[in-house]
């Protein structure tokens, strides 16, 4: 298994829970993503910030098989 992580910033009034905010920054670390590997698992983890900030950090983890 290898593991990538991502810094994501949300702004943080774009939701109406943490758990929508999380999978923005999800998705928005997938378009980063150089290498597009399926299966991947995706999770989100809150850093700083909290629901109506300005910015809304994740640290969004993805884990993939290497064969």
């Amino acid at each position: 298994m290898r593991y990538d992580y991502y810094s994501v910033d949300v702004p943080g009034d774009c939701a109406d829970d943490i758990a929508t905010l999380a999978g923005y920054a999800i998705n928005e670390a997938r378009e980063r993503a150089r290498l597009y590997c399926v299966p991947a698992e995706w999770s989100a983890q809150l850093v700083c910030g909290e629901l109506g900030d300005f910015n809304v950090r994740f640290r969004v983890r993805r884990k993939r098989r290497v064969v």
